[in-house]
């Protein structure tokens, strides 16, 4: 049984997630950091852009700062994606590619929906049913409405994959800082997102985050057959988040690069 390492749930800023995410990466993939589980949170609320995506096309960044949100572009792929303070909770999972491939998850699509099951088996402890899709991502819906986005980035045969758990909805905050596409209105974005999209506390009986969060750490170690241990960021990790976090993610160099 292979062990990996837990990171319990923290609230950070967006900044800081994706230089942590980042770090990780980097130390695994240099054997200095184990497979590594997280789950965070994110505050203040963050829109998170995809690598390779506009800025001044996907995020209304006045507004944005007039509310106090942080803006941060990623390393994934995937779109423009708001992080609620009060209404999400973010996982990322990095491992070699190979660890993926031993459990017969070849292609990039497989890869994708061995992890998400992860979250699957999760939300069948909890007492939900849910199953993968795509919409416009990689994602995974309940009632046939979208709870949970994800993306990944690929490096040095390595995989990084995080993605969204939606608990509660509120796409007029939503669409307040991203932007509607080309000819459709903000209020048609809205109703969009309320007919496909739903968060997940609303189908539960009763709310208990740490039982969750136990029960989607059951789901990963079924899914993956790992064990996972609760751990901390080490030293080497969070000295590299801050040098990522100063010099590329709150650098507005990265965040306009296509700009």
């Amino acid at each position: 049984m292979n062990e990996w390492r837990l990171l319990p749930i923290e609230i950070y800023n967006g900044y800081w997630n994706m230089a942590l995410d980042e770090a990780i990466l980097t130390l695994i993939i240099e054997n200095k950091s184990p497979n590594t589980l997280r789950f965070y949170k994110w505050n203040p609320s963050t829109i998170s852009i995809g690598q390779n995506q506009s800025l001044s096309s996907e995020v209304d960044t006045a507004i944005a700062q007039n509310k106090g949100f942080n803006v941060v572009r990623r390393i994934t792929g995937g779109g423009a994606v708001f992080h609620d303070r009060n209404r999400e909770i973010t996982y990322s999972i990095t491992c070699p590619i190979k660890f993926l491939e031993n459990l017969n998850a070849y292609k990039v699509i497989e890869q994708f929906e061995i992890i998400e099951m992860g979250i699957i088996s999760g939300l069948k402890n909890y007492g939900l049913e849910s199953e993968p899709g795509i919409i416009h991502c990689p994602a995974l819906f309940v009632e046939g409405k979208k709870f949970s986005g994800n993306a990944q980035v690929r490096k040095k045969g390595h995989i990084l994959q995080h993605g969204t758990i939606l608990l509660e909805l509120d796409a007029d905050l939503m669409y307040s800082v991203l932007k509607a596409p080309h000819n459709v209105s903000k209020s048609r974005m809205v109703k969009s997102v309320y007919a496909k999209c739903i968060g997940i506390k609303e189908l539960l009986p009763q709310w208990n985050e740490d039982k969750f969060l136990s029960s989607l750490k059951q789901g990963f170690e079924n899914i993956l057959k790992i064990k996972l241990k609760e751990g901390q960021i080490t030293s080497e990790e969070f000295k590299l988040a801050e040098k990522l976090m100063k010099e590329k993610y709150s650098n507005q160099k990265w965040l306009n690069k296509y700009d």
